[in-house]
């Protein structure tokens, strides 16, 4: 038997999706760049920890529906990829991207290796498949936390929600602590 997390490695994924930069068709639909019958362009730019940012340009080609596309150029060496159309049963439609990679639909472009493709594609697993139960308790103390205080995301509850929220913070709080004490006892009892 191993010891402490000794069976969480993963030797298959090369990472999370949130280390990542992304091309969600959904983030661009509500940008308006998905618009039937038209070509539009815009400019993405990702900043990760460091001073230079990566900028690409996309060129969305919804002209013919029958061979829509998605252009990528600029710092990276030029890439397609296209894009289906679905009827939706109540009317309207959905776009996909076709994984240059692996020929999947997907809603997301992943940049990995200087190749947008799907998660499937790069063998991309998210940061939450990886957690241990200390580190889910303390990511739902945060999110309890962010909830109770406000931010850009969520909106600061009043009245009686408010109560019921910090209640559960304060349970997850204690249920936090505990596993980290439950951790810590078994650290040592290992090491006697």
């Amino acid at each position: 038997m191993g010891g402490i997390n000794s069976g969480r490695r993963r030797s298959v994924h090369r990472g999370a999706v949130e280390q990542f930069p992304v091309i969600d068709l959904r983030v661009l639909k509500r940008a308006g760049l998905l618009k039937p019958g038209e070509c539009t362009y815009d400019t993405l730019r990702w900043r990760n920890q460091d001073l230079e940012a990566l900028e690409v340009r996309i060129f969305v080609d919804l002209i013919d529906e029958d061979d829509a596309s998605i252009r990528i150029a600029g710092d990276l060496p030029d890439q397609r990829a296209t894009i289906e159309y679905v009827s939706c049963p109540y009317g309207g439609y959905r776009c996909y991207f076709h994984c240059p990679l692996i020929g999947v639909r997907c809603e997301q472009l992943f940049l990995v290796d200087g190749i947008f493709a799907s998660r499937k594609a790069h063998g991309l697993t998210y940061a939450s498949q990886s957690e241990d139960h200390l580190a889910r308790a303390r990511r739902k103390v945060r999110k309890l936390h962010r909830q109770v205080e406000g931010d850009t995301r969520y909106a600061r509850p009043r009245g009686r929600i408010r109560y019921t929220k910090v209640q559960d913070l304060k349970q997850a709080q204690r249920n936090a602590r505990e596993l980290h004490q439950e951790r810590l006892r078994a650290i040592v009892d290992h090491f006697q």
